[in-house]
């Protein structure tokens, strides 16, 4: 089973206990009220994110599509928290110190994940990088000396 397989079943999984205790809620609503729409988004929020999350820290050799779905892990986080804070009716005033934890750490995870590696660092970085001018002028002193 590959990497992207167990992914997608995880995402699957948070979907349907999201969906399972939805329908519970509406069934059952004697054992199973607590369960609101905000709790729903908290799951499938935290669940997505998390899952998102993990699989960009443990991708391999894509800088870009890693940070990218880390980041996207990380919005997903902030979104549960949002749902968290309406479910449990926090103040205002705690709402947003806590987003930017969470961003804080998403920040600290991309650094990690990545190794602090640029997105855009190519060739010309490396030792020995020729440009494209001096490319031409050793090409051209070859063909001179045939």
């Amino acid at each position: 089973m590959g990497r992207n397989l167990i992914y997608k079943v995880m995402g699957a999984l948070v979907v349907l206990v999201a969906v399972v205790l939805w329908l519970l809620s509406i069934i059952v609503p004697e054992t199973f009220g607590f369960f609101t729409l905000a709790w729903a988004g908290v799951l499938l929020c935290g669940g997505l994110g998390l899952v998102i999350l993990i699989q960009g820290c443990f991708q391999q050799n894509a800088n870009v599509m890693k940070k990218l779905k880390i980041w996207f892990g990380v919005a997903l986080l902030a979104c549960a928290v949002l749902c968290l804070a309406s479910a449990l009716a926090w103040p205002d005033s705690i709402i947003l110190p806590i987003i930017a934890i969470v961003v804080a750490v998403g920040l600290m995870i991309t650094i990690f994940a990545t190794a602090g590696k640029k997105w855009d660092e190519g060739d010309n970085h490396s030792i020995g990088y020729k440009n494209y001018h001096e490319r031409k002028a050793e090409e051209e002193k070859n063909n001179d000396d045939k």
